[in-house]
């Protein structure tokens, strides 16, 4: 008995032996992943030098000469602090989270490839200004110098969470910018959900009633939607399963109310002769959150 206590014992001390290693070495990996606020660079793209100073909250402040270095500046400080959000951002825009989550995820990309946000944004980009288009490039660029800094230093693999998810991280292009701005509009909004409602309750429910359910506040949208009751006669919707919402889904459900204020005041306006712009999105509560305080000195403005 004493014999086998004593294996049982030493099993035991070298699988704890072995966790400890597991996770010094996993706390090590991550520990990498994390950015040296810190470090200099000598990096290729800029057109001089960028000083980005960060506060005592991490914020970032950018300082440049040169407004693309400004927004070079930017896109590095954003991948530095926000790489896995940035991916699944980008992944959810081009209907590719089921590479990485599996079949939870299959639902969402159906939809987003049939939005095909992508495909537009990737048209958008030749739509764009000079200005636009040459502060997307150089934003583009400063996240990719990050992303070879990451490489070329063995810096983990640019952030902790990618350790638990394989997904493979392509370089940064303008049109995954436009993406990420249009996934924000649709998360914006729940008309798609709404009108998806209202069609199935027009089904079982008179004209009259319906509006007093689900009133055309304030005004009745420029396109009115189909009468669905007279193109499928007789049809009785299926009962649909209530299921919490999945935490990457960007389309919101109908909720009972919601919205954002926001306002701008002209230079002739404020004190400092600058103009400023003020809003408060109603979003929801997210970690990290939607936004990214950073200070940019740029010539323009």
């Amino acid at each position: 008995m004493g014999f086998l206590f004593r294996w049982l014992m030493r099993v035991f001390v070298a699988m704890l032996m072995l966790a400890v290693l597991a996770a010094g070495l996993g706390y090590y990996l991550a520990r990498q992943s994390l950015p040296d606020y810190d470090h200099s660079y000598v990096l290729e793209g800029p057109s001089g030098e960028i000083e980005i100073v960060r506060d005592l909250h991490a914020v970032p402040h950018i300082l440049a000469k040169e407004d693309s270095d400004a927004f070079f500046g930017l896109g590095f400080v954003h991948a530095q602090d926000r790489l896995w959000q940035m991916t699944l951002l980008r992944r959810t825009a081009q209907g590719r989270l089921s590479e990485v989550f599996g079949e939870d995820t299959v639902e969402i990309d159906t939809l987003m490839r049939a939005l095909d946000l992508y495909g537009l944004s990737r048209e958008a980009v030749a739509e764009q200004s000079a200005a636009t288009l040459a502060a997307l490039e150089a934003y583009s660029a400063g996240v990719n110098a990050w992303l070879k800094v990451v490489q070329e230093q063995a810096l983990g693999r640019g952030a902790p969470e990618l350790f638990l998810f394989d997904a493979r991280i392509q370089p940064w292009i303008p049109a995954d910018s436009i993406a990420v701005l249009k996934l924000l509009a649709l998360d914006l909004t729940d008309k798609a959900a709404r009108e998806a409602l209202r069609a199935r309750l027009s089904l079982v429910l008179p004209e009259e009633r319906l509006r007093d359910l689900m009133p055309e506040a304030p005004n009745p949208p420029v396109m009115g939607l189909p009468e669905f009751s007279q193109m499928f006669p007789g049809v009785t919707p299926r009962p649909v399963k209530l299921a919490a919402r999945h935490p990457l889904d960007p389309v919101p459900q109908p909720g009972f109310g919601g919205g954002s204020n926001a306002f701008a005041a002209a230079g002739s306006r404020t004190g400092s002769g600058a103009s400023l712009l003020a809003t408060d999105p109603h979003l929801g509560l997210t970690a990290p959150s939607v936004w990214l305080l950073a200070r940019m000195d740029l010539a323009e403005g």
